[in-house]
């Protein structure tokens, strides 16, 4: 039988309802915009890409907390349907940069307006004001908490 350490603070039931409340977030934005032929970890992929800029493939792996390999094959498979493209490191010709092609941009782009309008909307509709500035305040320490 496995025992859960204790957390005196309340942080283990915090943890859950953060990770339910979050996995329910996910799966309602993940309905607003669905990119049509890319996987989820495809999809991470370019997500990175958009945010980061053009990156190794190690680079995303370990931003991902995936293996390289597993990486590569993501890439590979976004190459192969014009998401993405490899070019050689200015910096070090040993290394290939991943970034994104304008489809995977504009991809990326559509797919992310979509889910952002529709958790905005959830917002101005299911929270009030002191709501939406908790709501705020607690994004700093998510987005340590995410880092």
């Amino acid at each position: 039988m496995t025992t859960e350490p204790s957390h005196p603070d309340g942080a283990l039931e915090t943890a859950r309802r953060l990770r339910l409340a979050s996995a329910r977030i996910r799966r309602l934005t993940r309905e607003a915009g669905e990119p049509a032929g890319v996987t989820r970890s495809q999809e991470s992929a370019l997500q990175i890409l958009r945010r980061e800029g053009p990156l190794t493939t190690a680079a995303l792996a370990k931003i991902e907390h995936v293996r390289p390999q597993s990486m590569g094959e993501t890439v590979r498979a976004l190459a192969e349907i014009g998401m993405v493209v490899k070019d050689p490191d200015p910096t070090d010709g040993r290394r290939e940069l991943v970034s994104l092609t304008r489809v995977g941009r504009a991809v990326v782009e559509r797919t992310g307006g979509a889910r952002d309008a529709e958790l905005a909307d959830r917002i101005s509709r299911r929270l009030g004001a002191d709501e939406r500035a908790t709501l705020e305040s607690a994004l700093e320490a998510l987005e340590r908490l995410a880092d």
